[in-house]
């Protein structure tokens, strides 16, 4: 592990690949600073490999980008319709409907613009990236289980973009090919602009065969593949002059970088990493190019104007609000705590009876007892005091039962008589902009009754003083008073706390 950062302002990014979860974390700046690399073996679930990793990672207010897996996405180029920019996702959705291999319908959609001059024949083009909508649900449920919340998700091509713009020359084209564990990402872009991805199925597992001939085999398929991309590149983008190949430091990439320049007409070398990007000494980032690629996004709190845009297939604005708090759902918890409290009275009911029971029976066997002891030893009164002594205790032990039970028997009559109502009243008082997300009762200072605390979320905090004073019309509520006000502004929406106890005059809800 690295050492840990001080400031808050740049990119944890997280990839699953080769087996394990890759984090990297990066902060902006002319010369991007890597502060944190990490790896995590994947476990029984995604969620319990999340958790580890969080654990592991430096503490902050980090924004956090989680990266889709190979296969789980696809990448599509299309013709940018006629119409305002804002428009070009949903005419797209269903444009490119028949080519998905998912349903369109709940399709999780983004897309890359190319510059207008990179284009075919200097047509407005663009890449659409497509997910399904259940692997986007999968991987936030996942990340909201492990205690991250996810500010994007973003797929290896667009990571990689985000490298070769530190890497290439402005206004030349630039290609960046990566080899993975057991395939290879190659990208085309020009200043910063994604115009070209291609996977190629030979990766570093296959190129370091221990076999010569599987070796040399794996090197030329990868060569084959290579070569034709870089001439269809040429002959689609004639007008984007491509500069060089690089290739992302790592095993295997010089011995194919010396086999690449006898097929490809550019110039083909390793990439100068370190002169673009601040790594720590003694690290080893060859693992971990895509997620170090994927923290180069624009900061969140001051996006890069010039920087090309960045893609998000999950964006917090687009997630749906959470549910209301409704009260057939608190009926429900009320329905379970009152099972619960009935199971531990009767319980408790049982067990006083035994202990009573057992106490009756010593009572009549003492004088029994005493007698046969005074028969076989006249000077037993020692005997007789342990078995007065133990009658004794017997019998405090059983008062003290019978006094938690008549406690246990006033709490449920309280409990069945004073819930219910207030969930009824919550229900009927429900409204879209104001929701509820918790709603505790307890004893209360006063003789009057019991302290009520509510808990939600609201769109607008000028609803709030309607939504009170209707609620405060309802039997269960009339005459409390809250007294203690807490607002927190969220994303999107205002979170409030209300709190009061049900002795104060009956001066209405406020």
């Amino acid at each position: 592990m690295l050492p840990r950062p001080r400031s808050a302002t740049g990119w944890l990014a997280c990839a699953s690949q080769a087996g394990g979860l890759r984090l990297a974390l990066v902060e902006p700046g002319e010369r991007p600073a890597v502060r944190w690399l990490h790896s995590e073996p994947l476990r029984a679930s995604a969620a319990a490999s999340l958790h580890r990793a969080r654990r592991a990672a430096p503490r902050g207010g980090w924004s956090a980008v989680a990266l889709l897996e190979r296969g789980q996405y696809q990448l599509l180029q299309a013709e940018a319709p006629d119409l305002p920019r804002e428009d070009w996702r949903d005419a797209l959705r269903w444009r490119l409907k028949d080519q998905l291999e998912f349903p369109v319908d709940t399709a999780a959609i983004d897309l890359l613009p190319m510059p207008p001059q990179a284009g075919p024949r200097n047509q407005r083009t663009l890449i659409a990236v497509a997910a399904p909508g259940t692997v986007r649900e999968q991987l936030r449920r996942a990340g909201e289980d492990a205690g991250w919340r996810w500010q994007a998700v973003d797929v290896a091509e667009t990571a990689l973009r985000n490298l070769s713009r530190l890497l290439a020359t402005p206004g030349r084209g630039h290609a960046l090919l990566h080899l993975g564990e057991n395939h290879a990402t190659l990208v085309i872009t020009t200043d910063g602009a994604l115009l070209l991805a291609r996977q190629i199925e030979v990766g570093r597992a296959q190129l370091a065969e221990a076999d010569d001939n599987a070796r040399q085999q794996a090197m030329e398929r990868a060569g084959l593949e290579l070569q034709r991309t870089l001439d269809g590149f040429d002959r689609v983008f004639s007008q984007v002059g491509l500069e060089r190949l690089d290739l992302l430091p790592g095993p295997g990439a010089e011995a194919f970088a010396d086999f690449a320049r006898e097929l490809v007409y550019v110039p083909v070398k390793l990439a100068n990493v370190a002169g673009a990007l601040d790594l720590p000494a003694g690290a080893e980032p060859a693992d971990h190019w895509i997620a170090i690629g994927a923290a180069l996004r624009r900061p969140a709190d001051a996006p890069d104007a010039e920087a090309p845009v960045d893609l998000n297939l999950d964006p917090p604005a687009r997630r749906p609000a959470a549910p209301p708090w409704r009260a057939a759902q608190a009926l429900w918890a009320a329905s379970g705590a009152l099972a619960a409290a009935w199971l531990i009275a009767a319980g408790l009911d049982a067990w006083a009876d035994r202990r009573q029971s057992q106490a009756t029976a010593l009572t009549q066997q003492l004088p029994r007892q005493r007698a046969e002891l005074e028969a076989r030893d006249p000077g037993g009164a020692d005997a007789i005091q342990r078995l007065a002594a133990e009658r004794q205790r017997l019998q405090t032990l059983d008062a003290d039962q019978r006094r938690v039970r008549t406690q246990v028997d006033e709490h449920l009559a309280r409990a069945s008589a004073g819930y219910t109502p207030f969930f009824m009243a919550l229900s009927r008082q429900s409204q879209p902009a104001v929701w509820i997300t918790g709603f505790s009762v307890g004893a209360g200072n006063g003789a009057a009754g019991n302290t009520i605390e509510i808990q939600g979320g609201m769109t607008d905090a000028a609803l709030l003083p309607g939504y009170l004073q209707r609620l405060n019309q309802e039997p269960a509520f009339k005459g409390r008073q809250f007294a203690r006000l807490q607002l927190a502004q969220a994303e999107g929406h205002t979170d409030f706390t209300l709190a009061g106890d049900s002795a104060a005059p009956a001066a209405g809800a406020r």
